[in-house]
């Protein structure tokens, strides 16, 4: 049985290459195989990290970026079902989407899957919500958890807006509020700009958490 690693390269190499069919079938097999859909998870994460790290220094170009996530979108779709197989609903609920002006998304579904996997029933808002609608659907739907992504620097401003406005929601009612996404991989001062109460930079880290059954806690603010 082939390690993380060599998936995680195999994978990678196939997403370069633009092989939708053999992409998915490294990821079937590394199922079959007994590795768990966390161990999925991080490999895909890991991937499209490493394809993200190639954009960034210009080693590949935009169109392959795309193929990569346009594949990894697909893969994601195809394996979701497992993480609703024995899902059963236990009060926890969860909102989660992309900040607005990021239109980036892969994140967020594996954030989706995995709470599902750990029995949190989850509103996706998908990518590039404005501000002024997650607020209205989250008091709505009261839920328990918000987690949102926030992928490239530029977000950050609207990731700024939507903090100030969770800020100001009843402390006894609103949320947890949980980070994450490649700006905060790359950059973790870009955290100081904005409220959280949770953050995580992989979602290996966020699995363990759940895996360990810690509470959502929140932050107090003076």
């Amino acid at each position: 049985m082939p390690t993380l690693e060599v998936v995680r390269e195999n994978y990678t190499d196939a997403l370069l290459n633009g092989h939708t069919r053999e992409a998915y079938d490294i990821i079937k097999e590394a199922l079959s195989n007994q590795y768990s859909l966390i161990d999925v998870y991080t490999v895909i994460a890991d991937a499209m990290y490493s394809i993200g790290d190639l954009w960034e220094t210009n080693d590949i170009s935009i169109a392959q970026e795309h193929a990569a996530t346009a594949i990894t979108q697909f893969v994601l779709t195809q394996i979701s079902a497992e993480s609703v197989k024995s899902f059963q609903i236990e009060g926890k609920k969860a909102a989660v989407f992309s900040v607005e002006s990021n239109t980036h998304y892969l994140g967020i579904q594996m954030i989706k899957n995995l709470f599902n996997v750990y029995q949190i029933q989850t509103f996706d808002f998908g990518p590039n919500v404005p501000n002024s609608d997650i607020i209205e659907r989250i008091e709505a739907l009261n839920v328990d958890v918000v987690a949102y992504s926030v992928t490239m620097p530029e977000h950050i401003d609207k990731a700024v807006k939507l903090s100030e406005t969770l800020q100001m929601l009843d402390p006894e009612i609103r949320p947890v509020v949980i980070v994450g996404g490649y700006a905060f991989h790359r950059d973790e001062s870009l955290l100081e700009q904005v409220f959280y109460d949770h953050y995580f930079k992989t979602i290996k880290d966020l699995s363990g958490w759940l895996e360990k059954g810690y509470e959502f806690k929140k932050h107090t603010t003076a």
